[in-house]
């Protein structure tokens, strides 16, 4: 049975160096790329700095993908960095300027396009006539 799962902590010897990343073996004749940006929490910019051929590590497979790539991290014992909220929609954002309006009170958006249309239209006619006076 394969130990090599997403999410799994395995130990690895260091196979190759490259200034992107290292190569790591992990056994069953399979190797993953640790990337730069994986091998440290803060800014790596010699990764020769880190590690080097031959080194054991301790790596955390974060993906494996459909053509067989593995991508590990080295950064294990990080403690998760606390959640983004989640992303509001435009709509989300302008719903009233916070004055407590609600979703029923939102116009749908064939009115806002016919709106919009008006408005382009009106603009283009004023462009137009100011042509004409030049």
């Amino acid at each position: 049975m394969s130990n090599i799962a997403v999410g799994n902590i395995i130990e690895g010897t260091v196979v190759g160096v490259q200034s992107f990343g290292a190569f790591v073996n992990i056994g069953e004749n399979k190797q993953g790329l640790v990337h730069i940006s994986q091998v440290a929490s803060s800014y790596v910019e010699d990764i020769n700095q880190f590690v080097k051929v031959g080194d054991k590590v301790t790596v955390k497979v974060l993906e494996i993908k459909d053509d067989g790539k593995i991508s590990l991290t080295m950064r294990i014992n990080e403690e998760k960095k606390e959640e983004r909220r989640p992303f509001k929609k435009r709509d989300d954002r302008r719903g009233g300027g916070g004055r407590g309006a609600d979703h029923a009170g939102k116009e749908d958006f064939e009115s806002m396009m016919k709106k919009w249309m008006k408005t382009s239209e009106d603009k283009m006619g004023d462009l137009g006539k100011r042509e004409k006076r030049r």
